[in-house]
């Protein structure tokens, strides 16, 4: 099984169907996709010969201009590139890491990199009584009674939805620099909480970098685009360790153009609390238990009598209905079986998951 969500490729091939039949909730997309002037903009770019013909350009100008408006932070502190997760191995090989703790379950890609640097990845348990909320006193006392060189924590967080406020990363990130390590703060999904990101700090202020995504919110992770804010110093030298041309013309000019539709950012926020709390009815219906969230998603529990497992869950959701979920059990610390992941996605979407999710619950 892939160890992701949104690989509707694979699905479609075990499934002998095609990628555009299924619906997919297994990946935090927003549902309306590119923002309209953003989709004209990369069809007549593509149907431009003579643009195909350029290299990219390697600094990303126009594209880290519209963020640093966006953010008012420098346009030297930020760093474009192939996805906030490509980001993270030109990050830690800056920072010389050898050690870094972070708190799990979280996304797989923060272990598999740090293997792939012979980094030592230190877990970092978070609790279900919880609900998978840190535990901040806990983690500053872990930070300050042990050498790290870098801490990575992601907010809100993957994959329970759970929220730090900004208050409480501050305080966070001043036992992280007391304890002489730096901050890597996964902010892939704070576009749904904006007022709680770190941006600002981390472009006045070495030790704090943030990484964000683009894809995610503006419906497109095909385009793979994503960028890591912090001191220009810091940016500087992690831009150089970066390919030349980390990111496609097209992806950066649709990127640009889809920063400026505030429209498209105002209803998206509007529509994903609505179709979230009416979603979270639904699932609470089906007895599922619903982790509270900040985000485009939510974590279900399935009870240990009386329903399918994660993986069943999966499958047979592929199968009947070629609707697509996140079985949870590659997620280091939580329970083999009992969790799943979804999007919040449309109202119409959303109730479609819901019937399906009725139909093979009830069948159990």
């Amino acid at each position: 099984m892939n160890m992701h969500g949104g690989d509707v490729w694979q699905v479609a091939e075990e499934l002998g169907g095609t990628a555009s039949e299924l619906l997919d909730f297994s990946a935090n997309i927003n549902p309306r996709g590119l923002p309209a002037r953003a989709l004209l903009r990369l069809a007549r770019d593509a149907a431009n010969p003579q643009l195909l013909s350029f290299y990219p350009d390697p600094a990303a100008r126009n594209l880290r201009r519209a963020l640093a408006s966006r953010h008012r932070v420098p346009v030297e502190s930020i760093v474009v590139g192939p996805g906030a997760e490509a980001l993270l191995n030109p990050i830690l090989r800056y920072l010389r890491c050898r050690r870094l703790l972070s708190p799990v379950p979280a996304f797989s890609e923060y272990r598999r990199v740090c293997e792939q640097l012979n980094i030592h990845y230190v877990p970092f348990a978070l609790h279900y009584a919880e609900q998978f909320r840190l535990h901040l006193e806990s983690f500053c006392r872990r930070v300050e009674d042990e050498e790290f060189d870098a801490v990575l924590v992601n907010n809100p967080h993957n994959p329970s939805g759970a929220m730090l406020e900004a208050a409480e990363v501050r305080q966070l990130l001043a036992a992280v620099r007391a304890s002489g390590a730096a901050l890597l703060l996964d902010e892939a999904f704070i576009d749904y909480a904006e007022r709680e990101s770190l941006v600002r700090e981390a472009a006045a202020q070495p030790g704090l970098i943030v990484l964000r995504s683009l894809t995610k919110f503006y419906g497109c992770p095909a385009l793979r685009v994503g960028y890591a804010v912090t001191h220009p110093d810091d940016a500087h030298h992690i831009a150089g360790l970066l390919p030349t041309w980390p990111v496609t013309q097209l992806a950066l000019d649709a990127l640009t153009e889809a920063l400026g539709d505030q429209a498209y950012a105002e209803e998206t926020l509007r529509a994903n609390v609505a179709n979230r709390e009416q979603l979270v009815k639904a699932l609470l219906s089906l007895e599922l238990n619903v982790f509270p969230s900040a985000a485009n998603y939510l974590l279900l529990e399935l009870k240990q009598h009386g329903m399918p497992n994660s993986s069943q869950l999966r499958m047979r959701l592929m199968q009947n209905h070629r609707v697509l979920i996140r079985d949870c059990n590659s997620y280091e610390g939580l329970t083999h079986g009992r969790f799943v992941r979804v999007a919040v996605r449309s109202e119409e979407d959303n109730a479609r998951l819901v019937q399906a999710l009725a139909q093979e619950l009830r069948h159990s």
